[in-house]
């Protein structure tokens, strides 16, 4: 797991300094230096240099070992994980040329709620991985810490779904304003019960709430009818993935209160099903927003092609973080 004590740690740390140092060659050759990404890419250069410099001055003993610097490291490494993905989806928007035709609202609430299911889908499988199949060590259930984060963004979504970040002046709701503002509230009224009902529950009790409100969402995402027959293929991608997600859920919680695992034993294989059907709702979920639909069309891409690959995405993740902690 400690990437700091493999013994190729120093080899990792310097082959990511080259990577960013032709990054940098091939940026300046091309004139690409100066523009917005660049600029939020010569901060990502500043933590590179700081995490090399330390690791290096700790493995060649120029450093004294300490607890602070240590901390230190483990901190800028955490930040560099966060700010290289958000860097690549800037990278992505830039080079696809997304959010910029009027669609910056739906945008941004897509890549935002879909990097959330991704994100919660790594940080799940890092805890299995780490502490075991049932994760004692968060003394509650894990359905408490996805209520809570179910019940701030339903919360949000309630009140930012319709015309947030939109100029217009009328205030015409249409059919999907409807159904998102109240799937907003469908999701801060179920995470709302849900940490009620495990606020004071062992880690072992685990709770069906949020994944039925997956599953609910899933199908209200299946029949949501839009004027673009792509983006309905689409959004149905995403539904069948949060409904496939809900169902595997409330089959590990099953299996988990039958006793088919112990505490502290490995995960078993059936739990890492509802991780992937996590990670690839919120691919299909970023996937899926208006001006990515017009790329597609555009392109000529088939949602059959464009699904196979942002799974292959959510394999590549999947398979990134499970052998990162091996490390």
């Amino acid at each position: 797991m400690e990437m700091a004590g493999h013994q190729y740690q120093w080899l990792a740390q310097l082959s990511g300094a080259g990577v960013a140092f032709l990054g940098i060659v091939f940026g300046w050759v091309h004139g690409h230096l100066g523009n917005v990404y660049a600029r939020y890419g010569w901060f990502m250069l500043s933590l590179l240099v700081q995490q090399t410099a330390t690791n290096l001055g700790l493995t060649l003993g120029a450093v004294p070992r300490n607890k602070k610097l240590q901390l230190f490291y483990r901190m800028v490494g955490a930040l560099q994980l966060v700010y290289t993905y958000v860097g690549m989806l800037l990278g992505g928007i830039r080079f696809l040329n997304l959010c910029s035709q009027g669609h910056l609202g739906q945008c941004v609430s897509h890549f935002a709620r879909g990097s959330a299911l991704i994100i919660g889908a790594v940080c799940i499988l890092v805890c299995m991985r780490v502490f075991g199949a049932v994760i004692v060590e968060l003394r509650r259930p894990l359905e408490l810490y996805l209520s809570i984060i179910m019940m701030l963004v339903g919360a949000i979504g309630t009140f930012t779904e319709h015309n947030f970040f939109q100029t217009s002046n009328t205030d015409s709701w249409s059919h999907k304003d409807l159904q998102h503002t109240l799937i907003g509230v469908s999701w801060f009224a179920g995470g709302l019960l849900g940490v009620l009902m495990t606020c004071r529950s062992h880690p072992r009790s685990r709770n069906p709430i949020p994944s039925l409100i997956f599953i609910a969402t899933g199908i209200a995402m299946i029949t949501h009818q839009q004027d673009l027959v792509m983006a309905s293929h689409t959004h149905f991608l995403f539904g069948a993935a949060l409904v496939c997600l809900g169902l595997s859920t409330i089959a590990e919680i099953t299996l988990l209160a039958a006793g088919f695992v112990k505490d502290h034993d490995q995960p078993a294989l059936f739990q890492f099903v509802p991780v992937f059907f996590m990670c690839a709702s919120g691919m299909f979920l970023m996937g899926s927003n208006r001006d990515m639909v017009l790329f597609l069309i555009n392109s000529h891409i088939d949602v059959a092609t464009y699904a196979l690959i942002l799974l292959s995405f959510c394999f590549v993740i999947m398979f990134y973080f499970y052998v990162l902690v091996d490390l």
